[in-house]
């Protein structure tokens, strides 16, 4: 009979600890995919629940930005100031290079940094916003930071959408928020950004959580391949440390 460590019995037990352990590695993978399907889902279904508020309902100029508000569905009605634009150059939208063009819409309460949309190339300047009473729809997000390694533009370029640098440049009291625009209307009249130029800024995504479910499942097959190989050392070792006990010798039997 063979001994040591390469004895077929522990070769073909080894075979089987791949398989196994192999299977659960996957299955846990699924799980956690189906996790963050489901989590993310949840995100989505969540946000959708929200109702759109007035902007002045939600926030006041100068207030902080709340860790709730990303995403939040708002209305706001003002009218634009386009002396204030700005292009927000170095972005992407689809595969595409561009800029952002930023408007401050002034409203009752305060005066807002709306993102009306996405343009190709840099452009000398902005399209013209919609002149009259203009109401928007969209969801809000946040400013950004300055980027203080960044060359000078020319105006009304901008590396960032810093709100802090925008409050010393636009009339009014500014909101610590940006309105990422998903409609506008002037007058009643709905506006097409396409006649413009411009192409609507997609929210950004949610950040999502796990199901907590699916995740359960996904680390008990994980602890299944683990104690699949557990059981391998353990039934090696007994095998191993058994093979070095030695052998009494048999008494011969006196006639």
């Amino acid at each position: 009979m063979s001994a040591g460590p390469f004895r077929p019995r522990w070769i073909g037990l080894f075979l089987i600890l791949v398989v196994v352990v192999s299977a659960c590695t996957l299955l846990g993978m699924w799980q956690l995919g189906v996790a963050q399907d489901k989590g993310r889902a949840e995100t989505v279904a969540a946000a959708s629940k929200l109702q759109r508020e007035p902007l002045e309902q939600v926030t006041q100029p100068h207030s902080a930005f709340e860790a709730d508000f990303s995403n939040r569905p708002v209305s706001a009605v003002g009218t634009y100031d386009a002396n204030g634009q700005i292009l927000v150059v170095d972005r992407r939208l689809d595969g595409r290079a561009g800029s952002w063009v930023v408007t401050p819409l002034r409203t009752a309460e305060g005066t807002i940094a709306v993102l009306r949309g996405f343009v190709e190339g840099t452009p000398g300047t902005p399209p013209a916003p919609p002149t009259g009473t203009v109401s928007i729809l969209g969801t809000l997000g946040p400013g950004e930071s300055p980027r203080a390694d960044a060359a000078a533009l020319p105006q009304p370029q901008r590396h960032s959408i810093d709100l802090a640098a925008l409050v010393n440049e636009w009339p009014g009291e500014l909101y610590n928020v940006v309105l990422l625009a998903s409609s506008e209307s002037a007058d009643g009249t709905p506006v097409d950004p396409a006649s413009a130029g411009l192409s609507r800024v997609p929210p950004p995504e949610l950040p999502s959580h796990l199901n907590v479910r699916n995740a359960a499942y996904a680390i008990q097959w994980w602890v299944f391949g683990l104690f699949a190989v557990w059981m391998f050392v353990k039934i090696v070792r007994a095998e191993w440390l058994a093979q070095r006990q030695p052998v009494a010798p048999k008494e011969e039997a006196h006639a």
